[in-house]
């Protein structure tokens, strides 16, 4: 266990993954910082109260925001060491510790710090040991927190990032881009999308979906590849093979029905705009040929 104390100009130190490897460091250690600051990790933005403490996978990129360094606090731990008290410590990375636990252990770290200068090495392995363990024991609180925390803010993200999709289905959709826009990481943004299938998938379903109320609409006057077109097919085959596999039939025999309930009987004529499904294969031809 190493610990120290910093004083220094304000800092917002990243790690990414070209340094990971090019150095190899793996392992964890806690930050204990007497200002408020965010951390980006690919799981998404947490932020860290003034005295609060942030755990950090040096195996994982990071990103901090910038905070002055006064009598900041960082206590280093080897993976080995982490992975004998909590097993599960790949799911770490960017933990805040929060509530009494938290603060129980924040006091740890500045009771160390005060009194780095009087323990002998002899006492330091034991002292790391009891580290260790109330590490654990304030972790795994914070992590059930945490997790409970993140269903209502995850669904609030995902229902955000849906209706972007559903406002740029003419447009090319770049998920760098995106992921910008809606404040996300591109990891956090496709696994909020995991449940549906990707966020190709979902896109796909709702470009079809689009296409589908067109051509339903009497007053549309475009040709079935002009409809197709704007809704980012490459041609008409590019449509009418997805087309077919989502309803059923192809865009020019839907049209002549004029009616979109005949696909209702036997079959089953898929979500109308804004219901989705978890998955349809016509996700395939919207980004390629299958």
């Amino acid at each position: 266990m190493i610990l120290r104390v910093i004083n220094a100009a304000p800092q917002g130190p990243d790690r990414s993954r070209s340094r990971i490897r090019r150095d190899g460091h793996d392992s964890f250690f806690l930050l204990l910082r007497q200002h408020l600051y965010s951390v980006e990790t690919e799981r998404g933005v947490f932020d860290v109260p003034a005295g609060a403490i942030s755990l950090h996978d040096l195996s994982q990129p990071y990103r901090r925001s910038r905070a002055p360094e006064t009598n900041s606090l960082i206590i280093g731990l080897p993976r080995a060491a982490v992975a004998s008290v909590l097993p599960d410590e790949d799911a770490l990375h960017g933990l805040v510790l929060t509530g009494g636990a938290g603060c129980l252990f924040a006091d740890h770290m500045r009771s160390l710090a005060a009194h780095r200068h009087v323990i002998g090495a002899a006492e330091a392995a034991h002292f790391a040991q009891a580290t260790l363990h109330m590490l654990a024991a304030c972790a795994r609180p914070s992590r059930e927190s945490s997790a409970r925390a993140s269903l209502p803010l995850d669904a609030a993200r995902l229902r955000i990032a849906k209706r972007f999709v559903r406002s740029h289905l003419t447009a090319p959709l770049r998920i760098g881009e995106m992921a910008k826009t809606l404040g996300l990481s591109r990891s956090q943004l496709y696994r909020l999308f995991e449940p549906e299938g990707g966020v190709a998938r979902y896109l796909a379903r709702q470009r079809l979906a689009a296409v589908r109320v067109a051509l339903d609409d009497p007053r549309e006057r475009r040709s079935i590849g002009e409809i197709g077109a704007a809704y980012g097919f490459s041609s008409n085959s590019h449509l009418s093979r997805a087309f077919r596999e989502a309803y059923g039939q192809s865009p020019r025999d839907y049209r002549a029905l004029g009616n979109s309930a005949v696909l209702a009987i036997g079959r089953d004529p898929g979500p109308p705009l804004g219901c989705e499904r978890a998955t349809d294969p016509a996700a395939h031809y919207l980004f390629g040929p299958r």
